[in-house]
């Protein structure tokens, strides 16, 4: 009887010293224990109540000799999906660290699950490698199994991998993600698509990874709000001109009756504004008032401009012959002059051609004037380039005072993009 007290005294403490072993790296020590059966290698560790095994320790320490021994244990190796209380396994730690050696090692054993959540977070571990900004592990975990589309819910949404990828401004774990086959139309709880959040976050070359790989360029919310609007709402030309080269319809009117060239002249993006009529957007609409009329009224004198060259017979409308002048100018001599100076001048047979000449070409002109036979002087002539500057397509980050929220980390701030947003085959149109 006092032999078998004795035993069972003795077992906690051998646990104690192969737990202080491993959590020391000391390999020779915890080999010689597993080999006299002093442990089970599944045992917990008793100065926790966590429930941590000598594998999950390992692995969150980063010895990678120790998990190797570990899952080299026979004839009976650890369990490598075993959890604390917190729902963490041994790949999570190495997941978090970033410790490509590790994850490999972890997966190669066939037995290491890759989709389960994290209880105390909420995680997936495709979603944990995101974070970590690891396009390796990220890669590890695909080949193994890994759901491209689950979603990670929090209090204010549900944000899809591909959506934190865009984020976290990973190029590569994009390109991951859309190569395995992830829904780029899934949306998060507020409604948001991929594409609308990469050109909310003024992600460039993700944008045009996204258009190339088939997200839908026109697709909008159930209140009619699309990437275009989003775009012309930053002063965004290059996003503008990036949307139409993958054929934005210009011309659709948004729901509450406004088309894009409306919306660039009221908020007085000129940039975006000349872009859309460059790339071949109708110069006029039938409803009141007209683009030049609206243009002038928010006294936007390069669009002005580009319009009258573009086409010269605007200056017959009708509030121009009657002198029927918007509230804006009504009390600006100066401004009324010049005004009466433009709908006067005489324009020379070289303008006029080329005003025919680009509306016939239509939309699309800048693609289509460069696969002409024409001379190069000629061609730069057409494409209007004393109104057209280079600096305008600049590719200009997004800037705390537009967004304060560090979108690189873990995002609590998810009403700070309060945009309704949403896309399925019943709502796009083609």
């Amino acid at each position: 009887m006092e032999k078998k007290l004795k035993s069972t005294n003795e077992k906690p403490s051998k646990i104690i010293e192969f737990f202080t072993a491993v959590q020391a790296g000391n390999c020779r020590k915890v080999r010689k224990m597993l080999k006299l059966k002093d442990v089970d290698i599944n045992d917990t560790n008793p100065s926790e109540c966590t429930n941590t095994t000598a594998l999950i320790i390992a692995c969150q320490l980063e010895l990678f000799d120790m998990v190797d021994l570990l899952l080299k244990t026979k004839p009976k190796p650890p369990n490598v999906n075993s959890e604390t209380t917190t729902g963490c396994r041994a790949i999570w730690w190495a997941v978090k660290h970033g410790n490509i050696q590790l994850t490999k090692l972890l997966l190669s054993t066939n037995k290491c699950e890759v989709n389960f959540t994290e209880k105390e977070t909420g995680y997936t571990l495709l979603y944990r490698a995101i974070l970590s900004n690891s396009p390796a592990i990220v890669k590890e975990l695909l080949h193994a199994g890994a759901d491209v589309n689950t979603k990670l819910h929090f209090d204010s949404g549900a944000v899809t991998p591909l959506i934190k990828a865009i984020q976290m401004n990973n190029l590569d774990i994009c390109q991951l993600l859309i190569n395995n086959l992830c829904n780029l139309h899934a949306v998060i709880e507020n409604g948001c698509t991929a594409l609308h959040i990469a050109v909310v976050l003024r992600r460039y070359e993700i944008c045009e990874l996204l258009l190339e790989s088939g997200s839908k360029v026109n697709a909008k919310s159930k209140a009619g709000v699309t990437a275009m609007t989003i775009a012309i709402e930053q002063h965004n030309p290059y996003m503008v001109r990036l949307l139409l080269q993958y054929g934005y319809k210009m011309d659709r009117q948004y729901s509450w009756r406004e088309t894009p060239l409306e919306q660039a002249i009221r908020l007085h993006s000129d940039k975006c504004a000349i872009t859309l009529l460059l790339w071949g957007c109708k110069l006029s609409k039938k409803s009141r008032p007209s683009y030049l009329y609206m243009a002038v009224s928010e006294k936007l004198w390069n669009v002005v401009h580009f319009l009258v060259e573009l086409n010269p017979m605007c200056l017959q409308e009708t509030w121009l012959k009657k002198k029927q002048w918007p509230v804006a100018v009504y009390c600006d001599e100066a401004l009324r002059q010049h005004i009466l100076e433009l709908s006067t001048q005489v324009f020379s047979l070289k303008e006029l051609c080329r005003s025919k000449v680009f509306r016939c070409i239509g939309r699309f002109a800048p693609v289509k004037l460069v696969e002409l036979p024409l001379p190069a002087p000629l061609i730069d002539y057409m494409m209007f380039r004393e109104f057209i500057k280079e600096d305008f397509y600049d590719k200009i980050a997004l800037e705390k005072i537009i967004c304060p929220y560090d979108c690189p980390v873990i995002c609590s701030q998810w009403d700070c993009y309060p945009l309704d947003i949403s896309v399925s085959s019943d709502s796009e149109e083609y």
